[in-house]
């Protein structure tokens, strides 16, 4: 079957009033998906009861009249029959109300701010799926929202739904992206967990600033700029506390240490590619590109003393954050 793709139109809206909350000013047409993951939205769930009462997930079943469109593998021709119909269907709604009770190892995040721009992804675990591309597991986004998408990276592949293999390893890593045509202040938040990761522990590392933020106690704020960002985020499961002091154990082969001002980054199993520091507000405060050898010293800092993020990436594009108490 593979994933089915609804066009789906919001309300825009009908004012840009900053007093009226439910008025959104980026409400926008997108595309709800479906496939053997799950299924993803194309706006935020509201309490307005104002609200679009077709903003449900598709569940598979399709109304009469209802279109969509799938990618195929092959050019042998669809043929639809009567036998696929299913009795007493309601299609009094875009999508018809799904009555299965059954519950999987599911994640769904949002990304949104507070005007409106959204966009939903769905990670989950599955028997059937693995950890490479699954045409009936795994869906590609295709960018239908004119303000913002977001998805998650598998193979360099951009997906709005991502099957993944059991069992559930919570060492698991997922890349996440996003593009933004707007600035500002952004969200991204757990919409719902169900199965085992409603009690696991769900982290978002942004490697911008080397925070590691626990999305189960409270979502994940963060300043947007305008363009594409697929490196910044990381979904995973367990929180590295990352030491304070002076000195930093060796972690994955490498060695960050500050001794009489000067930042020693070494590395023992690689070459070191780039080097980035960060203060704790995200502000680049050092960048050094192209560094081709396994150490890098960096002197003469003008920094007072302060805590800041070294974003190590290596040759083979492994990267790291450690935080150092700069004095």
């Amino acid at each position: 079957m593979g994933t089915l793709y609804f066009w789906t139109h919001n309300t825009s809206p009908d004012n840009t009033d900053p007093t009226k909350p439910n008025i959104y000013y980026y409400t926008s047409n997108d595309y709800a998906v479906f496939n053997l993951s799950g299924s993803v939205t194309t706006r935020e769930a509201l309490s307005d009861p104002t609200a679009d009462p077709n903003d449900n997930k598709p569940t598979g079943s399709i109304a009469s009249g209802q279109g969509f469109f799938l990618r195929t593998l092959t050019n042998t021709p669809i043929k639809f029959t009567n036998e696929m119909r299913i009795a007493g269907t309601n299609n009094s709604q875009f999508f018809k109300t799904n009555n299965t009770t059954a519950v999987r190892d599911r994640l769904w995040l949002d990304f949104k701010n507070a005007k409106g721009a959204f966009k939903q992804i769905l990670i989950g675990y599955f028997d059937e799926a693995t950890n490479s591309f699954d045409n009936n597991y795994d869906a590609t986004t295709l960018n239908g929202n004119p303000y913002v998408d977001f998805y998650s990276i598998n193979e360099s592949k951009k997906l709005t739904i991502q099957g993944r293999a059991l069992p559930f390893e919570n060492s698991d890593l997922i890349p996440l992206g996003y593009k933004s045509t707007i600035d500002g202040e952004f969200t991204i938040a757990i919409d719902r967990a169900e199965g085992a990761l409603s009690k696991q522990a769900i982290y978002l590392e942004d490697k911008k600033t080397g925070a590691i933020h626990n999305l189960n106690t409270s979502d994940y704020n963060f300043i947007a700029e305008i363009g594409t960002f697929a490196e910044r985020f990381v979904l995973r499961y367990t929180n590295k506390t990352l030491g304070t002091g002076d000195f930093e154990n060796i972690e994955d082969g490498i060695l960050v240490s500050v001794k009489n001002k000067t930042i020693d980054v070494l590395s023992s199993l690689e070459n070191i590619k780039d080097v980035t520091i960060f203060d704790i507000t995200g502000k680049t405060l050092y960048s050094k590109n192209k560094v081709s050898n396994t150490e890098l010293q960096i002197q003469n800092l003008p920094f007072s003393n302060q805590v800041l993020l070294v974003k190590v990436t290596l040759d083979n594009d492994f990267i790291t954050t450690r935080k150092i108490i700069f004095q």
